[in-house]
């Protein structure tokens, strides 16, 4: 029984070393979105979607930043979904562009009060911009 333990496990290894060497020996420079909350009131149920990935926060508090990383495997926008906490209304913002490389950034979407939404992008290494 333990011999086939072990025969799956190296199975198993060999598989994913297989179909996953590529990104082991090479791994893919990935983006950055950091969705900061401006708005005076917390953000809830945040779902941000990019290049058929879909990236969920429960809630983002006011004056707090949700980042995430991620790859895309083709040219894609944002699209970012939210309710105010204590409204029925679900906001909705689609815009921004990703492009699938070489050069990766790190993307800021700010949501004010207003549900507007500001958006801008800079070069993954350039120092953050300060915020007023």
């Amino acid at each position: 029984m333990l011999r086939l333990f072990i025969v799956i496990i190296i199975v198993a290894t060999a598989w994913y070393g297989w179909k996953h060497y590529g990104d082991l020996l090479n791994p893919k420079p990935k983006h950055e979105i950091v969705i900061e909350n401006r708005s005076g009131r917390n953000m809830e149920r945040v779902r941000l979607s990019v290049g058929g990935q879909t990236f969920v926060r429960e809630t983002i508090a006011n004056e707090a930043n949700a980042p995430f990383t991620f790859r895309v495997d083709n040219d894609a926008v944002f699209e970012l979904t939210w309710k105010w906490t204590n409204e029925d209304i679900e906001r909705h913002w689609t815009g921004g562009n990703v492009f699938k490389g070489p050069m990766v950034q790190r993307h800021h979407v700010m949501v004010d009060g207003d549900a507007g939404v500001t958006y801008r992008a800079e070069p993954m290494g350039a120092a953050p911009a300060a915020t007023p």
